[in-house]
Parts: C-alpha cells; sequence; structure tokens
C-alpha cells in the first residue's frame, strides 16, 4: 500500500438540502493499493458523499484532492475524466449488447474502413484484454442479458477499467451474488488493490468489511463516527460506531421440538427445482431454510404458496384446528409472505404508507351495501404500525418509495401483521437495509415467535440463522440434506453443511 500522498482525499465536505444536513465537515482518504470501507445505516450521508465524489452534486463546502491536486467537478463527465468510476448496486447496461460494446460503450472503436461503423473485431480484442486483466473467462461476443449477475459486474469493473479509472466505487456489490460469485468478486478486487487501484467499498455486511477492506470510515447523520484499520476491530466495534450503542443480542424464541405443528409438507417436488422436500413447522417456532444460491431456497417457499407450479406433494396446514390438506393457493390466503424483492413484488411504491399497510385486507375496511371503503379506519390502522414499529415516515400517506430500504420493509411487515396470519413465510427479510434497521426487524421476528407466530425464514446471512432460528433445514440441490437443531446451528456447521462437506444426522 502507498504511504505517501492519498490518491483521493475528501476533506471537509459539506452539503444541505432544502431542510435537510446531509453531510458536515466530512473527510475522507484512499491511498493507491487500499481498500477502504465505507459504512453506515441508510441516510447516513453515504450516498451523498458518493454523488458529490462523482460529480452529481457540488459541495457547499470542503474540497476534493486527487493525487495532492486540488479538483471540482461540475458533472459525472469531470469526475470520469479524473478517474473515478462508480459501480452501481443496480448495474447500468444495455442487455441486447454484447460485452465489448458494454465496455467500450462511451468510447466506441470506430471503423477505419467503412465511416460511421463500428470496428466490432478491435472492439472484441480491447475487451479481451481487460477481461483477461480480471481473470475473467467472460466472451467478450456474449450478450449481457444471457450473463449472471456477478458476469455482469466483472463487466462494470471492465469498463471502469477502459476508462482509465485508478479510483473505483462499489455500491453494495453483492447484495444479489452467489458464494462463488462473491468469491471472484473479492479476488478481483484484491487484484485492482495489489495493481494501486484505489477503492471504496459500501457495504451493510460488515464481514465483507473485515475481510476485505484495510481501513473503514462510519458515517452517522452526516458526519464521521468512527474510523480505522479493519485488523484492529470487531464488528461489534464498528456496529457500536453505526448505531451509537451496544449490539444487545436477542435470544432465541422458547419454541420447541414438541411444540404443535402448524404446517407439515411432505413430498414436495417440482420439475429439476425441488426434490421430495419433506419438513415440518410448530406453533412459533422460527425454522430456517439454508442454501447455498441456486440450492432452491426461494423456489420452495414459491411452491409451498402456489406461485410456483409444483408436481407432486402433500401441504397440510393448521388453519382452526389440527393440520389438513390445503392447495399452495389457499395457503397463501392463511399467511403472509415477504417477498425477496420488496420493490419488485413487496410494495406499491407510488401509493402511500396507509393504503399499502391495508392492501391485502380491504375486505376490512369496506361498508354498507355499496362496500365502499372506510378510508378514515384504514388510516387509524396504519398509524398505528408506524408508531408501533417506529416506521420513519414523515406522514401515513407518504409514498413508501420515499422510505429508507429499512422503513420500507417495515411496512412490508406491517401490511402481513395486520393480517394477523398464524404463520410467516419469509424470503431475505432484511436484504438491503441498515444494521440498525436489520437488528429492528430481527428482533420484531424474535417478538413475533415468541408470541405464537410460525415462522419459515430464508436468508443469505448465516449469523441471522444462527441468531434467529429454532432449527434450520439445509436446502443442497433442491433437497433437505440435514437439519440442524439449537446450540448446534453455528457458522462453520452450515456452511460444510450447504457446501456437502458434512453430513448431519435429521
Amino acid at each position: 500500500m502507498d504511504t505517501g500522498t492519498p490518491k483521493l482525499a475528501m476533506t471537509g465536505i459539506s452539503k444541505s438540502f432544502p431542510g435537510v444536513r446531509a453531510l458536515h465537515d466530512v473527510a475522507l482518504e484512499v491511498r493507491s493499493g487500499e481498500i477502504v470501507g465505507l459504512v453506515g445505516v441508510n441516510g447516513a450521508g453515504k450516498s451523498t458523499l458518493m454523488n458529490v465524489l462523482g460529480g452529481i452534486y457540488p459541495p457547499d463546502g470542503g474540497e476534493i484532492r486527487i493525487g495532492g491536486a486540488r479538483v471540482a467537478f461540475g458533472s459525472p463527465k469531470d469526475a470520469s475524466r479524473h478517474g473515478i468510476a462508480f459501480i452501481h448496486q443496480e448495474l447500468l447496461y444495455f442487455g441486447s449488447q454484447s460485452v465489448a460494446e458494454n465496455i467500450f460503450i462511451s468510447h466506441l472503436f470506430m471503423s477505419h474502413a467503412i465511416p460511421f461503423f463500428v470496428d466490432k473485431r478491435e472492439a472484441n480484442r480491447a475487451a479481451q484484454r481487460y477481461l483477461d486483466m480480471l481473470g475473467s473467462r467472460i466472451r467478450p461476443t456474449a450478450r449481457m442479458e444471457d450473463l449472471s449477475v456477478g458476469e455482469r459486474q466483472i463487466v462494470e469493473i471492465a469498463r471502469a477499467l477502459a476508462t482509465g479509472a485508478d479510483i473505483v466505487i462499489l455500491d453494495e456489490p453483492t447484495s444479489s451474488l452467489s458464494l462463488r460469485e462473491k468469491r471472484i468478486l473479492f479476488d478481483i478486487l484484491r487484484r485492482l488493490r495489489s495493481e494501486g487501484k484505489a477503492i471504496v467499498y459500501i457495504s451493510h455486511f460488515l464481514d465483507e468489511i473485515l475481510e476485505l477492506c484495510d481501513r473503514f470510515v462510519v458515517l452517522r447523520n452526516g458526519e464521521v463516527h468512527g474510523k480505522g484499520r479493519t485488523a484492529e476491530v470487531t464488528k461489534s466495534d464498528i456496529v457500536r460506531m453505526i448505531i451509537g450503542r451496544d449490539l444487545i443480542a436477542k435470544p432465541r424464541s422458547a419454541a420447541s421440538a414438541g411444540a404443535r405443528p402448524v404446517l407439515e409438507v411432505e413430498g414436495l417436488r417440482s420439475g429439476h427445482l425441488l426434490n421430495d422436500v419433506t419438513f415440518r413447522l410448530g406453533s412459533g417456532e422460527i425454522v430456517g431454510i439454508w442454501g447455498l444460491m441456486g440450492s432452491g431456497r426461494t423456489e420452495l417457499l414459491r411452491g409451498l404458496l402456489g406461485l410456483d407450479p409444483i408436481d407432486a406433494g402433500t401441504i397440510r396446514f393448521a388453519a382452526d384446528g389440527p393440520p389438513a390438506a390445503i392447495a399452495p393457493d389457499e395457503l397463501l390466503r392463511h399467511c403472509g409472505y415477504i417477498t425477496e424483492s420488496r420493490h419488485a413484488d413487496g410494495l406499491f411504491l407510488a401509493q402511500p404508507v396507509w393504503k399499502n399497510v391495508t392492501a391485502p385486507t380491504l375486505d376490512r375496511y369496506a361498508r354498507g351495501v355499496f362496500r365502499f371503503l372506510d378510508t378514515l379506519r384504514e388510516m387509524t390502522t396504519a398509524v398505528g404500525y408506524i408508531e408501533s414499529l417506529r416506521i420513519a415516515t414523515p406522514r401515513a400517506d407518504t409514498a413508501v418509495a420515499s422510505l429508507s430500504g429499512g422503513n420500507q420493509q417495515k411496512v412490508v411487515f406491517a401490511k402481513w401483521l395486520n393480517r394477523g396470519p398464524r404463520m410467516l413465510v419469509m424470503d431475505e427479510p432484511t436484504r438491503g437495509v441498515d444494521v440498525g434497521a436489520k437488528l429492528e426487524i430481527q428482533g420484531l421476528i424474535s417478538d413475533l415467535a415468541r408470541q405464537g407466530t410460525s415462522v419459515l425464514l430464508v436468508s443469505s446471512e448465516v449469523e441471522e440463522m444462527v441468531n434467529l432460528c429454532d432449527r434450520v433445514l439445509v436446502l443442497r440441490d433442491g433437497h433437505i440434506a440435514s437439519e440442524v437443531v439449537g446450540d448446534a446451528i453455528n457458522n462453520a456447521r452450515l456452511m460444510s453443511l450447504a457446501l456437502g462437506e458434512e453430513r448431519v444426522d435429521a
């Protein structure tokens, strides 16, 4: 790592918007051959700081230096000309175009022989050089829409290198990656570090910050509230800086192996995705479904709820008495479903909070012969959940799209809790939320289980499995390979079982 002049130095950066102070006297340094993690809750100022660096917002105060020279950016193009590349969480690409065309989209290779035509052969050769630099086997001629999310991210990094970027910013780069793709990305970032690139790595996953980054900077309420070398701190230390208090572990629910069954699944099959899946879920029990990406976790949840077709199997659910056979699409009427993507199928983003909270239970608010909706009662219900779940919103009629990720996820919980379900099915319930919101949501899940709600939980975060679950079913290649119970649930055991390196009898 370079110990001389920082490649990037931001000092005294301040930025305000009408009625909001987004940044105050923020400093960030990154040296050549260094990865610096930038962490903080949603709304802490991370995006604003990076938008200042990317030329989107002019700072109200402070200065930016690149290689010791003071610079001022009037646009994103100015930032790019100074060697800054921003790889966003939502990747920007042209799906129908080739990898090479995406890499050189801002500076296409024009043919010398035929005016106004792109020299695709030369573009492919140049793209191959950058892909080779990253150790990738992606073909330059492949279409972007045919690549996995991890491969598209590698193409984005190749595009950054092609623009001559020496400072690379990555915003939540692993949120949609498999374990294998994450390992490949980390290897690439370490290679770029060894080649002298300066990297800013934004992530809510503190394990990644500790594993990958040399240093970290914590933002809270638009100010720096902690920084240091990752080798000298623990995860709890960083959490304390992020949320301003100690992390208090929530006890597991008190569900026992003899809990009254709420859900019984037997011999569930679905094409090549699910193979003879059998399990039970007890009252007030949290059962985790653990496995690597592609193991069939989401497919299992969607099959149970009738959202994807199943070929065979029996589902029994205790609606009012003992478990009785039920059709999958009927099961969805009795439970709540926290989907993997709240933006795609969890919320009506343009609608206000109160309409989202009451959406699954509108019959409850219909009045009179003509079944007009009692909107005042709807609003009163929503306000109750806003207060009990501590949803940070200016008003109940604020559009959900304007809330932070954590508060949007709380609205998803509110709309299903309003139904009063006996069972909640959750697919990545804390994905894309900050540390503070994650702790609140995990506490809510534990509280619901203690009150008797049964929870079927899919999560990619092994610690979420360890901290929350009474039992964990390890899914591998579409079938339940193992079951782990109680104190036997730990990081090493779950990872080894998911990889097929250890067997534990159910």
